[in-house]
This record gives structure tokens, C-alpha cells and sequence, in this order.
């Protein structure tokens, strides 16, 4: 018998143009000498569709199994074999090693590496669409059927405005949309340091940029309140952090609430008819009461586990925070003064009328350090089987 182990070097989340390398060692556990006729490896990207809501023609957007395999059908590696879904990329296959002898408890070790394409989409988990990435081992003994061994990956794309090069402090560059499309080239030119040290250089000045904004929030009887917003562009795991101040406000706010959001937007030529072709998804919510109070703080965490805003041929996939104010009229929070031996109290009004606003702020979402995201999915950086 002889295991396979796949150990990937940093982790298994990635960014779009990164190096991946996985370390793919084969040990004999057993008492003979066993023969390997060769064994080699794969990344490859799936997509998923919910069929009821995209329509079919987007089936031209796969490429068939038979490009990304080598050798004739009967013999030959096909890596998405059994998988769900429609192969939308897929590198190269290559080849670790053809006929390996291995002698008990003997240990060989091969080292692969691959460089994700910049143009590929991010792994998602929509409502819709699924983007799901792995890295593919298969292994076949003589005269026997090939073995495969799936590590599944993440893959982080970045906007465009990360890698352009700049000229003196980049504190200073503007944040631009996140919005823009994927067919372009970000790094198209050679530098000594590390590509992920670069990064994380462009993310830390885009989303450590600050430039507050202020909102009045108003309805067609008044002012309600005052929205204050310390900056729009996040990284993965920070706290959006806001202000509303309600003491100009000439319309009196029950409560409030902040959803964040995304929007699964479909292109023209994918969507039905007779459907939807936007889908919206709330990830975490701060709710609170806020009467008679003259300023109130919001604290919005952003999960590590969300996809940054990104754009395919397919799709587009879009942040905002999603505001709720509940108003009322001045009139209906008169309060009644109860006397007694102990005191003066106050009490609320039994029932109230209330108006519901709702209030859309689109904001930046992006990746952050690939560890980071690493900690917060748990997935497997070892794999192992035995053949």
C-alpha cells in the first residue's frame, strides 16, 4: 500500500496571480515493493448554476473535460471526473513522475508549483452562482484504475486599483470601484519583492485610507438623522464603524438597524424572463433602540468567510449597507407623569404609529491577508490517501 499526503506550503486561500505550491509526498506503508506508473496534478475551477434562475445558454461559458486532460480517454487524467457543476478553468496538467519504484516504508517527495491566472473568478458561494476551486493529485498504479485526491482551495480576486504603479506616497492614490471587469492584467511588470508583500502594501493603504462622509437622512415630513461613516473601503474582518446623531433631527427615530449586504447581480444575456435577476443576501445585522437619545454608534462586523466584490462574464457581485429607520410623529411619544408617595414617574405611550424608511450606502468590501481568511474557514492545508 502506498499513502499519498498533499501539503500546501501557506495555507489553502490565495490570491488572483499568486504562486501555489503543495509539497506531494508517496510513502510504501507496506511489506513490498510497490510501482507507481505515474502520478500528476491539477488546479481546476467549477461553477455551479441554479438552473431555475440562469439561463441555459450560459452552458457555452464551460470548457469540456476533454481540453484539460491528457493522454487518450481510456488512460488519461481527468481530474474533474464525478464533480458537480461546469468547468469554467483549469490549468495544465502536470507530471509528477512516470514509473516510481518504492521499497517498504521508502519516502519520495515531489514539489509542485502554479501560478493562479489573474482573469479567473474568486470563490463564491452565491445564492445562483458557485464558483468552487480544487487542487487535483491523481496517481494510477500498473494496470489499475487512477486514484484522485481533491484539496479544495479559495481563491481571492483583487481590483485592478492594487497594482498600479505608483509614484511617491500611496496614502494619497483615490479608491476607485471595485466594480470593474476581470479581463485585465494587473501585474505587468517585474519587481524583486514579494508579490503577496505588495498586496498586502495596496490593501493596507486602500482600506487604511480615511475619508469620512456625512449623511442627512430625511423622509417627506423632516430630518430624521445624521449618518457618519469614518471611511467606505473594508478589508475582510474589520468593523464598520458609524455614527448617527439625531440632535437636529425634527422627526423623532424609534430604532434603527444595519444589515450588511450583498447583490448578486445576473448579466443581460443570463437572465430569465420570467425571473429575478438580482439576488440579495444579509451577513450580519446591528439593531438598536434609540428614543430620546441624541447620538447612537453602530458596530458592524465584516465575516472573514464573504467574497470581496468582483465582476465575471457571468455575473457581478456588489456591497452596500442596508439602513431600516423606524419614525414616528412628536405628537405620539408624549409621555404620562405618574404621582405617587415615592415620586414622579413617566410613563410611554401604549401604542405608537410608526413609518418604516429604508436607505441603501453602497460601500468597498476586499480581501485581506490570505492567512487571515485561512483561520476563519478551516480548510484543510493536509490531505492524505491511501492506494
Amino acid at each position: 500500500m502506498i499513502e499519498i499526503s498533499a501539503k500546501l506550503f501557506r495555507g489553502s486561500v490565495y490570491f488572483n496571480n499568486e504562486q501555489l505550491k503543495c509539497r506531494i509526498s508517496y510513502k510504501n506503508v507496506g511489506d513490498e515493493i510497490e510501482r507507481l506508473a505515474w502520478s500528476g496534478a491539477q488546479i481546476h475551477c467549477h461553477s455551479a448554476l441554479d438552473e431555475s434562475k440562469v439561463a441555459q445558454h450560459s452552458k457555452a461559458n464551460e470548457i469540456s473535460e476533454e481540453e484539460v486532460a491528457f493522454s487518450s480517454k481510456e488512460t488519461s487524467f481527468h481530474p474533474c471526473k464525478g464533480e458537480k457543476g461546469r468547468l469554467v478553468f483549469s490549468t495544465k496538467p502536470k507530471i509528477l513522475f512516470c514509473d516510481l519504484t518504492l521499497h517498504p516504508n521508502e519516502i519520495k517527495t515531489y514539489l509542485y508549483e502554479e501560478t493562479i491566472p489573474s482573469d479567473c473568478p474568486p470563490s463564491y458561494y452565491g445564492s445562483w452562482v458557485k464558483y468552487m476551486y480544487k487542487l487535483t493529485v491523481g496517481t494510477q498504479r500498473v494496470n489499475c484504475v487512477i486514484q484522485l485526491l481533491r484539496m479544495p482551495l479559495r481563491v481571492i480576486s483583487l481590483v485592478p486599483d492594487i497594482f498600479e504603479a505608483t509614484n511617491g506616497d500611496t496614502s494619497e492614490e483615490p479608491v476607485r470601484d471595485v466594480g470593474s471587469p476581470t479581463n485585465y492584467n494587473y501585474i505587468d511588470y517585474e519587481c524583486k519583492e514579494s508579490t503577496l508583500d505588495l498586496v498586502l502594501h495596496k490593501l493596507d493603504c486602500l482600506a487604511g485610507k480615511r475619508s469620512p462622509s456625512s449623511y442627512m437622512i430625511t423622509n417627506q415630513t423632516g430630518r430624521i438623522a445624521r449618518f457618519c461613516l469614518l471611511k467606505n473601503t473594508f478589508k475582510l474582518g474589520e468593523d464598520i464603524v458609524g455614527l448617527f446623531d439625531f440632535t437636529d433631527s425634527t422627526v423623532p427615530c424609534v430604532q434603527f438597524s444595519v444589515t450588511l449586504q450583498s447583490e448578486e447581480t445576473l448579466k443581460e444575456e443570463f437572465r430569465l424572463r420570467s425571473g429575478k435577476s438580482t439576488h440579495i443576501s444579509s451577513h450580519s445585522k446591528y439593531h438598536e433602540f434609540c428614543l430620546h437619545m441624541n447620538n447612537a454608534q453602530m458596530i458592524l462586523p465584516i465575516p472573514l468567510t464573504i467574497t470581496p466584490a468582483f465582476e465575471t462574464n457571468l455575473m457581478t457581485l456588489t456591497w452596500k449597507l442596508h439602513v431600516e429607520f423606524v419614525s414616528t410623529k412628536p405628537d405620539d411619544i408624549d409621555t404620562h407623569k405618574i404621582i405617587d408617595n415615592y415620586g414622579v414617574m413617566e410613563q410611554g405611550p401604549a401604542e405608537m404609529k410608526v413609518q418604516t424608511m429604508v436607505w441603501d450606502l453602497p460601500i468597498h468590501v476586499l480581501p485581506t491577508h490570505p492567512l487571515q481568511i485561512g483561520r476563519g474557514l478551516s480548510m484543510p492545508a493536509t490531505m492524505s490517501i491511501t492506494v
